[in-house]
């Protein structure tokens, strides 16, 4: 299933990439941050947006796989997945 999951993002290092970042805001957890293209996302502000992403279901949890060129993979909340 895909989704869109809320995240932070800033400019990229080509001008058709974006870095994105999840969680958005953290205080004490560990972000994850990656560059995917920009036709990925959907920008809300200027650094506040939304990335296309593969949701896989295991064991109760979801897991986000970014369109990275690694395939990054992230633990999510339900909150920030959008259909």
């Amino acid at each position: 299933m895909t989704a869109w999951l809320r995240c932070r993002l800033d400019s990229g290092m080509f001008s058709d990439e974006v870095a994105v970042t999840y969680p958005a805001a953290s205080q004490n957890e560990w972000q994850k941050s990656v560059f995917v293209p920009s036709a990925c996302v959907r920008r809300e502000s200027e650094h506040q947006g939304e990335v296309k992403v593969s949701v896989v279901v295991k064991d109760g949890r979801r897991y986000a796989v970014l369109p990275s060129p690694r395939r990054d993979i992230v633990t999510v909340e339900d909150a920030d997945l959008k259909q």
